[in-house]
């Protein structure tokens, strides 16, 4: 028998393929297997991408599915197939040609990875349709081509980032299926090491994407490995990725369908960093937690159980399908079946532990009024030290806002790596955050600090934790630099502070933000911002228009309106400020290899209004006022009082609230007129 596929799980299934919550997978699955397998060849119609993207799903779906219900159609296709792949010459085994192939001894890529777990798994779950001397065939050139490309990464890379999990996942299933005990060894091995680019919480440093795509590659090698020696389970710690379900859930903020993805309902969720908008876990990674975790961890297994079932149910047949392996858009997998009938019950995000406000390792914050309720603010600020960083942008101290479920403020997302317009959608620019320019007054001396005069300053975005070479010891955790300052809790008011001015560089020494979210319809943010130089702030805005559905209305010089489906946001400037704008940018959807493809944002699809203050200053603190609600009671929202003393008032004044700032931002006090309460928030000296 197969190890994915052990005869009790095919006896279990026998059974529960017949009932809810197997069943629509069950069909699902054959379903696309049997339509791919009606014509030879590994692409079909519904490909977008080169074939290395997509072999891993179209190869394993099929595997399992020939064990499950084996047909002389698909066995012809899968024999077809997987030889094809496993005949192809060393370079196609490398990786596509924007891949390094130099060197007289050369190294896999993330491709070839795909390529050794895909016809490691095919040659397991689908041996009857191979011949004797077939079977040989692809066991060697999974141990003599598969797994030497793999481990000769390992071996020359030191980097900890979501490479090293996908690397290894490939020596490790090749190694479990083909009983190889030299690289069951020397996976195991990697695999603990590999776990450790986690943050302890279960978040990551690269971004939930990448921490998925992490993940997922993580609990592939620990299934393999754990199926060919169950003595190796207690040796292959879950933690701390087990708790990434954690920051998916907070991070998760509704689902509703997407203008150009089809009819049924996309999650959308807070992608900074390299993330696509519509990001969902992958459902074999959900429920390998779901069924490892439920009895050390249960509320984690059953927040992925949670995340599952309300992330894959009931549109069981969503694509596309040839994007999920890379985690590119994530989709259920080969080993749903299996594991969904080993899966403890769903555990919804309160009764898991998890609150309104929520504070990761990462730097993400996410604060909603309530769950299920109105409005969400996801900030990404200063974090821990890094564990894997990778995938970097210039957005700390930037934040997605949410009403309605309309994402209104937003973060970019990210386009094909090799689009020119990459570095931009990276950048400080781009986001909801701030640059400075030192003012140019250079007095001809050539001081050092002159030098400085007349640039733009944005944050440094490179950050790299490697191995020890000697030890093959992961290196201390990375200090991108920032601190976080509060997060704070108190009635209605989620309170939360961040300070970067670090990741700027001199003369910057003080970027500190802070927000205050006033139950559902009112956000303050204020910025504290100090500089040994004097230095122009701008503060950059970028709104939601990737469907051509914002309503925009600007107000000069201090405001502005917008309106999108069923939200309204005014948000008011309070600074001495030159607005600009607005400028065409671009929000995606999600990542595609290739460019100009579903999931790129055109040009315009992010809306950028900038404001620049009129002259430069070594110190400010300024005030941003943001009221939320419908679209047509937003005008009825007004703002009062001075700018460091803001009101914004609701339609009929029936809610009020109020900001007093310290002129240092030492000490703030919020304060709901109508209701008399009042919260007071300080800031220590050396914070």
């Amino acid at each position: 028998m197969s190890l994915f596929l052990t005869t009790l799980e095919q006896t279990t299934l026998k059974s529960a393929r017949k009932e809810d919550p197997v069943r629509p997978f069950y069909y699902a699955l054959i379903n696309r297997v049997e339509k791919r397998a009606a014509a030879p060849g590994l692409s079909d119609l519904k490909t977008s991408c080169e074939w290395w993207h997509f072999v891993s799903e179209y190869l394993t779906d099929a595997a399992m599915v020939y064990a499950l219900k084996p047909s002389n159609q698909l066995a012809a296709w899968l024999r077809e197939t997987t030889l094809s792949i496993a005949r192809r010459p060393i370079d196609d085994w490398v990786g596509p040609p924007f891949r390094s192939h130099q060197g007289q001894q050369q190294s896999g890529h993330l491709e070839t990875a795909h390529l050794t777990w895909s016809v490691a798994i095919a040659l397991d779950l689908a041996a009857e349709a191979f011949t004797e001397q077939e079977r040989l065939e692809l066991g060697t050139v999974l141990r003599e081509t598969g797994i030497p490309l793999c481990q000769r990464w390992l071996d020359q890379n030191q980097h900890m980032a979501n490479w090293r999990c996908v690397m290894n996942a490939g020596v490790a299933v090749a190694a479990a299926v083909l009983n190889d005990a030299q690289a069951i060894g020397h996976a195991s091995e990697e695999y603990t090491r590999c776990s450790d680019i986690f943050q302890p919480d279960g978040s990551d440093s690269e971004s939930l994407q990448y921490g998925n795509y992490a993940g997922y590659t993580l609990m592939l090698a620990r299934e393999a490995l754990i199926r060919r020696d169950a003595a190796l389970s207690d040796e292959l710690p879950i933690s701390p990725w087990v708790h990434k379900p954690r920051w998916d859930a907070c991070s998760l903020f509704y689902q509703k369908p997407l203008l150009g993805w089809g009819a049924y309902p996309r999650p959308r969720s807070a992608n900074f960093n390299d993330s696509a908008a519509i990001y969902r876990a992958s459902g074999d990674f959900l429920l390998h937690i779901a069924a490892q975790a439920k009895k050390e961890y249960p509320s984690d297994a059953g927040l992925a159980r949670w995340l599952f079932d309300n992330l894959y149910l009931p549109c069981t047949q969503q694509g596309p399908f040839d994007r999920a392996s890379f985690g590119f858009v994530n989709d259920f997998g080969f080993l749903t079946l299996p594991l969904l009938c080993q899966a403890a019950q769903a555990l919804e995000p309160p009764a898991a532990g998890l609150t309104e406000l929520e504070t990761f390792s990462s730097g993400d914050v996410i604060a909603r009024d309530a769950w299920n309720g109105k409005t969400i603010l996801a900030v990404h600020g200063a974090g821990d030290a890094m564990h894997g960083p990778g995938h970097l942008h210039g957005d700390l101290n930037s934040f997605i806002l949410v009403h309605n479920q309309e994402r209104l403020l937003v973060d970019p997302g990210h386009s094909c790596y090799r689009n020119l317009i990459h570095d931009l959608e990276c950048s400080s620019l781009n986001h909801n955050t701030c640059t400075f320019k030192v003012e140019d007054q250079g007095d001809g001396l050539h001081l050092q600090e002159e030098l400085l005069r007349g640039q733009t300053l944005q944050q440094s975005r490179s950050a790299r934790r490697i191995l020890n070479p000697t030890t093959r010891e992961p290196g201390p955790p990375i200090q991108r630099g920032g601190q976080r300052l509060f997060d704070n809790h108190q009635g209605q008011v989620k309170a939360i502070a961040s300070e970067v001015a670090a990741l700027y560089g001199p003369p910057m020494t003080r970027f500190a933000r802070f927000w205050f979210l006033c139950g559902s319809h009112a956000l303050f943010v204020v910025d504290h911002i100090v500089s040994t130089l004097p230095v122009q702030t701008s503060w950059s805005w970028l709104l939601n228009n990737r469907d051509g559905e914002l309503d925009l209305k600007l107000v000069q010089p201090d405001r502005l309106v917008a309106r999108r489906g069923n939200a309204g946001m005014k948000l008011f400037h309070l600074a001495d400020s030159c607005m600009n704008g607005p400028l065409h940018g671009y929000v995606h959807d999600a990542y595609h290899p290739l460019p100009n493809q579903l999931g790129e944002g055109q040009p315009g699809s992010g809306q950028l209004i900038r404001w620049t203050e009129k002259s430069a200053a070594t110190e400010r603190t300024v005030v941003h006022a943001i009221a939320l609600d419908d679209p047509a009671a937003i005008t009825q929202w007004h703002l009062r009082g001075e700018s460091q003393a803001p009101i914004l008032e609701s339609p009929g004044a029936s809610e009020s609230w109020k900001l007093e700032v310290a002129p240092d931002a030492s000490q703030f006090v919020v304060t709901e007129l109508a209701s008399q309460k009042q919260y007071t928030y300080s800031v220590k000296d050396n914070d």
